[in-house]
């Protein structure tokens, strides 16, 4: 086995931005559609697939290249007060690269937010690449995670890619790279849906990986 290498997800993996996104979604309602009744089970599904999809489905009266923008300045205007890491992560991922492994963030996130949220959280440092959405096509489709490995010179059975949802999974199996689900959110994942791992926490993600 050569350089092990660990891509991670970003929101829902690394970053609890559930109470972000739920605010965020609220004032969209509010604008666009007020007499709705969101619950929070359909709000959590907008975690994952890329936020254009989301929105054109639940807005499809509305311009989506002005709810995207609605929902960036809302969202962007939040992040310092309400992004949090969930427990144990910096200290696990700081382990790991003492372990010798690469660390990686692969996300559908825009590239300049996704930096942005690794500064907010203290991050610098432990990434040898942050690769956000825009320069690469959203997931499940594996271009990017492909492109992770490449750029690292790290071959994808040497590594694996961490994430929440199926989309995660799904991208890994496409790139032909190990996959571990983080089992820890509140994403109603589909039956059937087969991880290579799969872990409740950041311990329990050591212990799998054996550091």
């Amino acid at each position: 086995m050569g350089t092990r290498l660990l891509v991670l997800d970003m929101d829902g993996t690394i970053a609890d931005t559930d109470l972000l996104l739920v605010l965020s979604w609220l004032e969209l309602y509010r604008r666009h559609a007020p007499g709705k009744k969101p619950c929070l089970s359909r709000i959590m599904e907008f975690s994952g697939p890329p936020i254009r999809d989301s929105l054109i489905e639940e807005f499809p009266d509305v311009d989506p290249d002005l709810s995207v923008k609605e929902f960036s300045e809302i969202s962007g205007s939040l992040y310092e007060r309400w992004v949090t890491t969930y427990p144990g992560a910096i200290d696990a991922l700081r382990r790991l690269k003492g372990k010798g492994f690469l660390l990686a963030v692969l996300t559908n996130k825009r590239q300049d937010l996704a930096e942005r949220v690794v500064g907010i959280l203290g991050m610098e440092g432990l990434f040898s690449l942050v690769l956000g959405g825009g320069s690469v096509p959203p997931k499940p489709d594996p271009t990017g995670l492909l492109e992770v490995f490449s750029r690292l010179g790290v071959d994808p059975e040497d590594g694996f890619y961490m994430g929440d949802t199926e989309f995660d999974v799904l991208a890994a199996k496409n790139a032909g790279v190990p996959s571990i689900l983080a089992d820890w959110g509140p994403r109603r994942l589909p039956k059937g849906l087969s991880p290579d791992l799969r872990v409740s926490s950041y311990q329990e993600l050591l212990e799998v990986l054996g550091a």
